[in-house]
């Protein structure tokens, strides 16, 4: 008989064998690397967003203390006149910008940020600093009547720039997190092309938005009035529902 007969204990492999367990591990390997591309080039795309991680800078501004504290600054360059503000972590701004509506105050914080969406996470009490001034940029363009949209339900802090990705139930369980904490919410919509837009969901009459932190990364449907601050798109929420 003259069949090659493999021993794992001998230092050779007999040579057909060895032929064939050469092209087994090269097809492997070509499939494994076709694999690796397949789902690289079906992966959906990370939305932009910037978040200045360690970098603490001044900011200065008007607070706006509803329906959530806002710093309204002077146009610039980049088109962003409203900064939403967060706390460090999953949690809502400090609670000393309550009572300091209109007032121009200076502080330091983080910057986050997705196209013309910005937000600044707050650092320490020891850089603010308050005028006591009022100003008069406390107005806005007025509300643009009733609409009824239907998105995602998403976490603005992790969306504008912190996490990736910050959609989905991939990122679910710290949506519900952030949320919890007092983030702001808001509305994902997409249309035909993925193209994504986020409105920041508020109640009605500049109150806080009710609603269950579980429906994070879920489907719903929105009832409200549409505001738009500048570069800050805002939905007065009368109804919410899930949609999935």
């Amino acid at each position: 008989m003259n069949d090659e007969f493999y021993i794992g204990y001998l230092d050779a492999c007999p040579p057909a064998t060895l032929r064939w367990v050469r092209r087994a591990v090269l097809w492997a390997a070509v499939c494994c690397l076709g694999a690796v591309v397949l789902a690289a080039w079906r992966q959906t795309p990370a939305d932009p967003g910037i978040f200045e991680f360690g970098q603490v800078r001044e900011f200065e501004g008007t607070i706006m203390e509803a329906p959530f504290p806002i710093l309204h600054v002077d146009l610039k360059e980049s088109g962003v006149t409203n900064y939403v503000l967060v706390g460090e972590g999953k949690h809502a701004a400090p609670t000393w910008f309550a009572g300091r509506h209109g007032h121009q105050v200076t502080f330091r914080g983080t910057l986050i940020q997705k196209d013309k969406l910005a937000m600044i996470e707050v650092a320490g009490k020891d850089g603010l600093k308050d005028s006591g001034e009022v100003s008069s940029k406390s107005s806005f363009v007025p509300h643009w009547g009733g609409i009824e949209l239907r998105g995602e339900l998403v976490d603005t802090k992790c969306y504008f720039g912190v996490m990736r990705p910050a959609v989905g139930k991939v990122h679910r369980a710290c949506a519900v997190r952030c949320l919890s904490g007092g983030v702001p919410p808001g509305l994902l919509i997409r249309d035909g092309s993925g193209n994504a837009v986020v409105a920041l969901l508020t109640g009605e009459d500049g109150l806080p938005l009710s609603f269950d932190p579980q429906w994070a990364a879920r489907n719903v449907r929105v009832r409200g009035e549409l505001e738009l601050r500048d570069n800050l798109p805002l939905i007065h929420v009368s109804q919410m529902v899930l949609a999935d």
